[in-house]
């Protein structure tokens, strides 16, 4: 039973960065593109250019890799390579949709990378 108290997690501007770099890396897109909406909209008026200028970016690789998800489906752009899904896959915790998506993804793009710079 719980009191209906909610846990706030605050987490430094520098962890927020890592962690969207890593998102990007690894192709998770939704999650991406929902943290960039919610929690981590704050970095669009961060006192850092730098810091500014990677969340637009961000915002566009997002948008981006939502579009090609659309096409393609959803997890077309995981790279199921990443050590998280390697785990979540041995576990059997992720979905084969989005790996099928994944799979068929990267057989039509051989060598493409979600995250370069040639994706925007």
């Amino acid at each position: 039973m719980t009191d209906g108290s909610r846990k706030i997690y605050i987490t430094s501007e520098a962890k927020k960065l890592e962690i969207l770099a890593s998102l990007e890396l690894s192709g998770s897109v939704r999650t991406l593109d929902r943290l960039l909406r919610t929690s981590y909209a704050d970095l669009a008026t961060s006192t850092s250019e730098e810091v500014r200028a990677k969340y637009a970016r961000w915002l566009e690789v997002a948008q981006t890799g939502l579009a090609i998800e659309a096409e393609w489906g959803e997890g077309a752009l995981l790279d199921l390579n990443d050590p998280i899904f390697v785990d979540m896959r041995a576990r059997g915790d992720m979905n084969p949709v989005r790996v099928r998506n994944a799979e068929a993804y990267a057989a039509a793009h051989p060598g493409r990378k979600f995250s370069s710079p040639s994706i925007l």
